[in-house]
């Protein structure tokens, strides 16, 4: 029964081969709940839905988030290899606060009687356990007394916003974590099923019974946290020889201006550009993007943190490959057709960078040529192609190169663009791109939220080529650097156009339609993609030739505009990451189930 489960993870009380089953059984039950269909089928909520109430709130303020903020400071405060206990110490009865109120959330749904009682018992148990600082009395009672009474309202009348801000004082000063350093791995799978639950109820219109089960889940969830290892992860010995190879890049040679054509841009390196959308049987995925940087060996290049779990530090389970159709319709199934499965040949979750072969690339898929870091400077213009959430797939967007900096994040030897270019969470590991449409860049995290909870827009952060290439030479992938040349598109005004023929002979098929819209002025919120950190990978071989372009006539460049202005342009329609990485997880299912009847028909001959 699910509540002995939550009644152990709350009281602890039980051996460490007990527990560990007690969190694999929560963690199948959790990916039940998930994968079941009355949850995969439900209707997706509108972007502009509103949630749904029941969140303890006093004067205003959000309770929750309130303990969420706290949790995740000392959940970084812990990955340093000075973490304080005291930090731990503090951290577990903020996990179990957040327990009882997705258990008093499912207590308010009317019309589920089995999660109202699972959540009740788990509930009890947990007012009863001894505690420092204790609960107030009037707590207690309302929460050990009959469930019909608890709800959000009767719990802050019963002190619940007084134990709450105890939990969370303020004016604490907690220590922000070390570079490269990770949650365990109980820790970070948990994370992650959290993340999955929460999606179910916000991001899709359940019935009240699977919306009242799914917060009775997280309370579990949030109970095992709440007794899990919560300590930070060095990263591997191995982690820096990545960034110890250091080769001279000489000078960048000469090279005359390249206009900045955002059209031009796209139809040269978009066929390049790649979809991974990344999966687990469990439930849980990712999605990114990714740039062919080899074709003749079929590898591509993209985040760490895109095709590498955070709770296993390993690879996805599955990792399909979709390449851009001659023609983007918006229609997922119809654009993304045909993938090709990748393998992880090495990743550095430090400077997360991942290097991925995939077993087939359309024929004539180029590579995309590397940018010399000399060639780029403050001011130049730059797009980015990706597949941002809410966004289209394969969309373009332009702005400019705001700053450089040195050691992102405080890794040794990450050093990054930082651009107004519009990025966001599905355009991680894609390419930054300049005039010619070589690769400067790859995106890799964005700000949204200053630590005081102010909005930050436009600051967003690529890893230089530069480092990119270093580290795959380090692993004996040796790119060289692509020389700079105009990108000529076929236009319709330069083309003279026939006089009409009674007979036409059959035309190619026309060129996609660019639809072209000003960014917006403030792009999507995000909890944010963000580098993570860990170990590196083992070795690889070989180089490409140079791209020539020398010959190639050079035109008159045209005159920069004062004031470039950010663009979008996609010839797409809006996508849903998660229904992308649901049918992957579908998927899975059923390749299983087709193995599963295969091995039950040879085992009946």
């Amino acid at each position: 029964m699910l509540h002995l489960l939550l009644a152990a993870a709350i009281l602890g009380a039980v051996p460490a081969s007990a527990e560990t089953a007690s969190i694999s059984s929560l963690f199948k039950r959790v990916s039940a709940f998930i994968n079941a269909p009355a949850v995969k089928t439900s209707p997706r909520r509108p972007a502009v839905a509103a949630v749904r109430g029941g969140i303890p709130t006093e004067q205003g303020e959000d309770l929750d988030l309130r303990l969420l903020d706290r949790a995740r400071l000392f959940r970084e405060a812990l990955k340093r290899p000075d973490a304080s206990a005291r930090d731990e110490n503090a951290l577990r009865p903020i996990y179990g606060a957040l327990a009882a109120s997705q258990y008093v959330q499912a207590l308010s749904i009317v019309g589920a009687p089995e999660a109202r009682r699972e959540a009740s018992q788990a509930l009890e148990a947990w007012a009863k356990e001894p505690r420092k600082p204790g609960l107030p009395a009037a707590l207690i009672a309302l929460l050990t007394g009959p469930s019909a009474r608890i709800d959000d309202k009767e719990l802050v009348k019963a002190g619940w916003g007084r134990h709450v801000r105890t939990l969370t004082p303020s004016g604490a000063t907690i220590s922000p974590a070390a570079a490269g350093w990770t949650s365990g791995e109980d820790a970070a799978k948990l994370d992650e099923t959290l993340k999955g639950l929460s999606d179910s109820w916000l991001e899709k219109k359940l019935e009240p019974e699977e919306e009242a089960k799914a917060h009775a889940l997280a309370g579990a969830v949030y109970s095992a946290l709440a007794q899990a290892d919560l300590k930070g992860r060095a990263p591997a010995a191995a982690a820096p020889a990545a960034v110890a190879v250091v080769e001279d890049d000489g000078p960048a040679p000469e090279e005359a201006a390249v206009p900045f054509e955002p059209k031009a841009i796209y139809q040269k390196a978009s066929k390049s550009v790649v979809l991974l959308v990344c999966a687990a049987a469990s439930g849980s995925g990712e999605l990114g993007t990714g740039t062919v940087v080899d074709a003749a060996r079929r590898r591509i290049l993209t985040n760490a943190h895109v095709v590498i779990r955070d709770s296993t530090r390993k690879p996805w389970d599955r990792i399909n490959v979709y390449f851009k159709p001659a023609k983007v319709t918006g229609d997922t199934k119809r654009d993304l057709v045909a993938p090709a499965s990748g393998k992880v040949l090495f990743w550095d979750s430090g400077l997360d960078l991942a290097l991925v072969e995939v077993d087939r690339l359309p024929e004539g898929t180029p590579a995309v040529a590397l940018g010399h870091p000399d060639s780029v400077s403050i001011g130049d213009r730059v797009a980015a192609i990706g597949h941002p959430e809410q966004g289209g797939l394969w969309t373009l967007t332009t702005g400019v190169i705001s700053t450089v900096l040195a050691d992102l994040g405080g890794v040794k030897g990450k050093d990054a663009f930082q651009t107004d270019t519009s990025i966001n969470r599905g355009n991680s590991g894609g390419p930054l791109l300049d005039s010619s449409g070589r690769l400067v860049g790859v995106n890799t995290s964005m700000s949204r939220k200053a630590a005081d909870g102010l909005a930050i827009t436009s600051v967003n952060f690529s890893v230089q080529a530069a480092v990119a290439k270093r580290w795959m030479a380090g692993q004996g992938q040796k790119l060289a650097y692509g020389g700079a040349a105009p990108i000529v598109i076929a236009s319709a005004a330069m083309a003279k156009i026939p006089d009409p023929v009674p007979a036409p002979a059959a035309a190619a098929a026309p060129a996609p339609v660019l639809r072209a819209v000003s960014a917006p002025a403030k792009p999507w919120e995000e909890g944010g993609d963000s580098s993570s950190s860990g170990s590196s990978g083992a070795s690889l071989s070989e180089s490409m030739p140079r791209a020539s372009g020398a010959a190639t006539p050079r035109p008159t460049p045209s005159p920069a505009p004062s004031k470039p202005r950010s663009m979008m342009i996609t010839e797409s329609k809006p996508f849903s990451r998660d229904s992308l990485i649901e049918a992957e997880i579908s998927k899975m299912e059923d390749l299983g189930q087709e193995m599963r009847r295969e091995i039950e028909s040879r085992s009946r001959k």
